[in-house]
């Protein structure tokens, strides 16, 4: 009863303080929750009605899509086909982004930043109710799982946090840029003494904290969450096994990006589920929509955002809609597939482009052959066609595991690669906070976390 009545009180004071700024959270939450009792023939109805309503209204107020190229393509007539709008990219929107906001912009419009994951820093303007909008997409889903808002919660993202906004939300932050055992000593304190509804963050910094806690504080108990939402990386299937396992929690997977906020959020039946409330999602090739099932480049269109309404943008990501319905009968579509960034692509030794997801799939396939523990961190650089490094997290020397990833190395990416291995104390994360298994070394924050990995280990 008393958990009860502090979610309660955190709840109501941080959907007022939110009306207060112009954004109606919790009006929201009942909106979405209503809309889910559609049937799926009558939702996609609404949303295909609502989409419409953001194309003209984009047309007619953003001044690059009245110029050039894009305005002859996309005539007053055509506005409502979104097909016949070109693509957008991250380089046009760092490029253009003054041209890309509405002549109408709201009052109290701010900027969110994208943290670079791609080597393409994005800023993006949002008005108060499109970011009410994200939110309540995020707390609905939340609500799926038993988890509401108001609920005590630890958070270990970014590279930094706000202590009053956290405060109001019922939540303590850790940044996850620098993950050492003193942070993370803090946090396992903060998650056994007080004993949060909920764990949130990057995969990879949520697996260092419950490693640390069954390392440091063997008496813990088996379950120290109930819930851990997760989002930010790439997330493998051996990853979520094991952070289940590690935390003794229900992992549920989210999924977003600064363009246009929350994209998709896991349900109890463990489908990703497109919030198409908030956001328009196609699949293409070539800029083209594909057939449906089919996999390719995930193109999104916001549907709340009247500050920078961008439309047909692509995001980097790859994936693949389902064709049917998910069997918990909500309305939206699912997300089959999904499999990270398309700029990580890498080069097999006879020049053939090969996806990072590939590699992730092996090295989900060694981890799960390995003993518990035996692998904890690991970077895969591409030096070039036939070079790689790879740095691994160790205490010692494994020959036998040596052996192990360079073939591991050689089967996907062709015999003749060379590969270094490297042990360091710790594989320093990027700027941003986040963890990365593999990516080409020409990158700037492949230089920066290489070098900060060798002071580390010296």
């Amino acid at each position: 009863m008393k958990r009860s009545l502090e979610q309660s009180f955190y709840r109501n004071a941080y959907f007022l303080l939110q009306h207060l700024r112009g954004r109606p959270v919790g009006r929201y939450i009942k909106h979405l929750q209503a809309r889910e009792r559609l049937e799926r023939d009558a939702f996609e109805r609404l949303i295909t009605t609502e989409l419409a309503a953001m194309l003209r209204y984009a047309r007619a107020t953003v001044p690059w899509y009245a110029s050039g190229e894009w305005g002859r393509r996309i005539t007053p007539s055509a506005a409502v086909q979104l097909q016949s709008w070109p693509v957008l990219d991250r380089h046009t929107i760092r490029a253009h982004g003054r041209e890309l906001l509405a002549r109408t912009s709201a009052l109290g419009l701010f900027y969110r930043n994208s943290s670079a994951s791609t080597g393409e820093p994005v800023r993006v303007a949002w008005s108060p109710r499109a970011a009410a909008w994200g939110w309540a997409n995020e707390y609905r889903a939340m609500l799926w799982h038993g988890v509401p808002a108001g609920a005590r919660t630890l958070l270990m993202w970014g590279s930094r946090h706000r202590l009053v906004q956290d405060g109001m939300r019922n939540c303590r932050g850790f940044s996850t840029r620098e993950l050492t055992t003193e942070r993370l000593e803090q946090a396992a304190r903060y998650l056994l003494d007080h004993r949060p509804d909920m764990c949130m963050g990057l995969p990879s910094a949520l697996t260092a904290l419950a490693d640390h806690v069954r390392a440091r504080h063997p008496e813990a108990p088996r379950s120290l969450v109930p819930v851990a939402k997760v989002g930010g990386e790439q997330v493998f299937p051996f990853q979520r096994d094991y952070l289940a396992t590690r935390l003794g929690a229900r992992v549920v997977e989210f999924y977003g990006c600064t363009e246009v906020g929350p994209i998709a959020a896991q349900c109890p039946q463990g489908s990703l589920h497109i919030m198409s409330d908030n956001v328009y999602v196609e699949i293409c090739r070539n800029d083209e929509p594909v057939r449906a099932g089919e996999f390719g480049d995930i193109v999104v269109t916001a549907m709340r955002n009247r500050a920078m309404p961008l439309i047909r943008c692509k995001i980097g990501d790859s994936g693949r809609i389902s064709p049917e319905p998910c069997r918990c009968g909500r309305p939206q579509p699912v997300l089959a597939e999904l499999v990270g960034r398309a700029a990580d692509l890498l080069v097999a030794a006879d020049g053939t482009k090969v996806h990072g997801s590939v590699l992730g799939a092996a090295l989900q396939s060694l981890v799960a052959q390995l003993p518990a523990g035996v692998l904890r961190q690991v970077l895969f650089q591409q030096l070039d066609t036939l070079h790689w490094k790879i740095l691994v997290e160790s205490d010692g020397a494994d020959a036998t595991l040596d052996a192990r990833l360079t073939q591991l190395v050689r089967g996907t990416f062709g015999a003749p690669c060379q590969v270094r291995i490297e042990r360091v104390a710790t594989i320093p994360r990027e700027s941003s906070g986040k963890f990365r298994y593999y990516r080409t070394a020409d990158r700037p924050d492949a230089r920066s976390q290489d070098s900060r990995a060798r002071r580390r280990a010296s």
